[in-house]
């Protein structure tokens, strides 16, 4: 597995001064999208980008992925058909998009640090993991209810369920011996990053994780447009 990392551009005139570039990557239904004032909708789009920069430039160099290629399962996981020996997923917070690549089915969510909400961990976290919480001192529940979410959101995505009427059937734990999930029959690994201001949660088939996460920028990613 590798992983990557962008930071959003801001959405100034210099951004608007490549945006027409970054259509290389883009499928024409796309192109209008880009002019979208939105992070989410741009974050979005920029993890397309980043999936086929990687693969091209750091994969399977000059190997291009056209833009039609991208499909999407009924629980709305990403692949590509004519590559689906290259695993990868995306997730994006506000300001971050993250890219996970590898041979293996893999998941990845990145987010910042959320404020503990004990009715939305009632709602969507297992029993098990709303007792641990609540149980939790203050100073410590924003952090292990943002380590809980990212890791149950890197599970599903890795196991292509989606969130939707599963986050509350597993319970995982967070010790210091790493991450356990009760209700799971699949052999699955996790590991977790903090860069910045990000938590970062991957979890995969394969224990096989990176000791560091890749940046890449837009100015990066348009050199090798052309």
């Amino acid at each position: 597995m590798k992983i990557y990392l962008l930071r959003l551009p801001l959405l100034d005139e210099d951004f608007v001064a490549k945006k027409n570039l970054l259509k290389f990557y883009l499928h024409t239904d796309d192109y209008g999208l880009l002019d979208v004032n939105s992070n989410s909708q741009l974050a979005s789009l920029l993890g397309k980008i980043m999936v086929q920069y990687i693969y091209r430039m750091k994969t399977t160099p000059n190997c291009n992925i056209s833009p039609s290629q991208f499909f999407y399962g009924k629980s709305g996981k990403p692949y590509i058909t004519s590559c689906l020996n290259f695993r990868f997923n995306i997730s994006h917070t506000k300001g971050w998009v993250a890219v996970a690549v590898g041979n293996n089915d893999l998941g990845i969510d990145i987010e910042k640090l959320r404020e503990y909400k004990p009715a939305v961990a009632k709602r969507f976290f297992h029993n098990d993991e709303y007792s641990f919480l609540t149980a939790l001192p203050p100073y410590l529940q924003d952090v292990f209810f943002t380590r809980l979410w990212t890791s149950k959101e890197s599970y599903v995505k890795c196991i292509g369920t989606g969130i939707a009427n599963t986050f509350d059937k597993f319970a995982i734990s967070i010790t210091d011996g790493g991450v356990e999930i009760k209700g799971n029959d699949l052999p699955v690994f996790f590991k977790h990053y903090i860069y910045d201001e990000l938590f970062i949660s991957t979890c995969s088939m394969s224990n096989t994780f990176p000791d560091d996460i890749v940046l890449l920028t837009i100015d990066e990613m348009l050199s090798s447009a052309f």
